[in-house]
């Protein structure tokens, strides 16, 4: 601690000079006999207690306090003075004097006086430390809480009176009172995929911050990564006009976004406005609104519009063309299942279908190529192989065009990996009975007349039929038995040439049993 003697006595000067003060870790920096040569060494040696007088010539003891505190209010004073004047001790106080001896002072005293003085500056450097670490700890936080504010604000997690707090708290320059229409904008997938999304996004933002007023305009992200723009409305502004104003802005943004930047940029706008506390339904729009960029391409803006029920229910799919694609999986047809996902997937295209539908469209067909899939007892993602991270995330198919390729290539792998794993089994008697089966399905065979006719008992025929397969006799004769009279039935054959050839002497029991399983009937299955 640096301490600096002031006294125009020599004799005393040298005393105080000579004390222990290195003893006490105190550092006696220099000394002054006025305040003139006082505040030229203050300024130089910049000490953090002085010991000085009060007379002194040129200038006295208080008008040096006075000059101290305005230019170096951290200094510690202690005044030394032989006079016992109560008008200097109440000016001394009011000027911050942290101690007023009166001559003669003790040694002890005067050096207590000087370490008390070096523990206080001490503590308040601790104290500035501790404030200045912790305003810079919340100056790099600031933006990480702005975010989580912004995130928790579009879930919809606040009320009015708590956004009107984290105003105040945060320092937001947010006006808690006006209406807002919300935009989500986020780089077209592709984009994003093939040149990084960390490298694209922060120029990106960037030069949203630059092209949108700030004063209109606040930015954020949502918990996707998406930018959420925030787009304040004039105060008695028409509605439509305003969004139709926030749309131009938008499109004239992604516009400069594409010249500026390699990529394509959609953005989604709410159809409504709000205030703060009611951004959640508009943020559901304007996501809904984005997600068609897979109907209409990327690097446009997009508002919201109601769904028309009508329409969705129009472009579904009937279960007429869910079961051909069952069919043609079920007979290892690649050329039937491939022409049933055309037909399908172009049903959307005619009708222009909505994200929604084409969504529903894609988990029905995947739904459908899952279960044919498990019902054979495999794993999905041995026989999809790479397509597997679309079914289990659809999400991830992010055009029309591509979700069509990842069907066709599944059916192509499902297909192949039917006709590689197709019921073979190990056991030769069990293999010597489906080829019985398969080579004379006209006749009526039971459990009970084929364990017969291979010499071996029914019940252990059943259990080892079970476990070579993987389906009981029953459900193998069945599938093998509809498999065929739907294969007939497709290559032009007759309701009751398709029965007869399959062991059914009733065509309307017949008819019964492929409804059954088939979901429709044998004349439906023709047309």
């Amino acid at each position: 601690m640096k301490l600096l003697i002031v006294e125009d006595e020599i004799r005393l000067l040298d005393n105080l000079a000579r004390m222990s003060w290195d003893e006490h870790d105190i550092d006696m920096i220099g000394t002054a006999r006025n305040g003139e040569e006082a505040l030229l060494q203050v300024k130089r040696k910049q000490p953090d207690i002085m010991l000085m007088d009060i007379q002194m010539p040129e200038m006295d003891g208080l008008s040096l306090a006075r000059q101290i505190g305005c230019l170096y209010p951290h200094i510690k004073l202690i005044i030394l003075s032989g006079h016992d004047n109560f008008n200097y001790a109440q000016t001394a106080i009011e000027l911050g004097v942290f101690k007023y001896l009166l001559k003669p002072a003790a040694e002890m005293s005067i050096l207590q006086a000087v370490k008390e003085a070096a523990h206080l500056v001490q503590n308040e450097f601790i104290e500035r430390s501790n404030r200045v670490w912790l305003q810079q700890r919340w100056t790099q936080f600031l933006p990480i809480l702005n975010q989580h504010f912004y995130e928790n604000l579009i879930d919809g997690h606040y009320v009015q009176e708590e956004i009107e707090a984290f105003k105040e708290s945060l320092k937001l320059d947010i006006d808690v009172f006006a209406r807002y229409a919300l935009i989500i904008l986020d780089i077209d997938p592709m984009e994003r995929y093939e040149s990084g999304e960390r490298m694209l996004t922060e120029p990106f933002i960037y030069l949203m911050k630059e092209l949108l007023p700030a004063a209109t305009y606040h930015l954020c992200k949502d918990k996707q990564g998406a930018v959420v723009a925030i787009a304040k409305i004039k105060e008695n502004e028409d509605v439509h006009q305003a969004l139709l104003h926030i749309h131009t802005t938008i499109e004239k943004l992604l516009s400069n976004i594409t010249q500026c930047l390699p990529i394509s940029v959609s953005a989604g706008i709410s159809a409504k406005t709000g205030h703060l506390h009611e951004l959640n339904p508009l943020y559901v729009q304007a996501s809904k609104a984005l997600q068609q960029r897979i109907v209409y391409g990327g690097g446009i803006a997009i508002p919201y519009v109601e769904p028309d029920i009508g329409a969705s229910a129009e472009a579904s799919t009937s279960q007429q063309a869910d079961k051909r694609l069952e069919l043609a999986l079920h007979s290892a047809d690649e050329v039937l299942a491939m022409q049933a996902i055309a037909d399908m997937w172009s049903n959307l295209h005619v009708t222009k279908a909505s994200y929604e539908v084409i969504m529903e469209q894609l988990m029905c067909i995947t739904g459908i190529l899952t279960l044919f899939i498990r019902k054979h007892g495999w794993s999905v993602q041995e026989v999809v192989g790479s397509n597997f991270k679309y079914f289990h995330d659809l999400k991830l198919l992010t055009t029309p065009e591509q979700m069509y390729q990842v069907l066709q290539h599944a059916v192509n792998q499902i297909v192949a990996y039917s006709l590689c794993h197709g019921k073979k089994a190990v056991h030769k008697t069990v293999q010597a009975i489906m080829d019985l089966l398969d080579s004379d399905l006209e006749q009526e065979y039971t459990l009970h007349t084929v364990a017969d006719r291979f010499y071996v008992n029914s019940s252990y025929l059943s259990r080892l039929f079970k476990q070579e397969t993987g389906v009981s006799f029953s459900a193998y004769v069945l599938e093998r038995k509809m498999e065929r009279a739907k294969f007939a039935l497709l290559n032009g054959a007759k309701v009751y040439d398709a029965a007869s050839m399959t062991g059914y002497r009733d065509v309307s029991y017949f008819t019964k049993i492929f409804r059954k399983y088939w979901g429709v009937t044998p004349s439906r299955i023709k047309q």
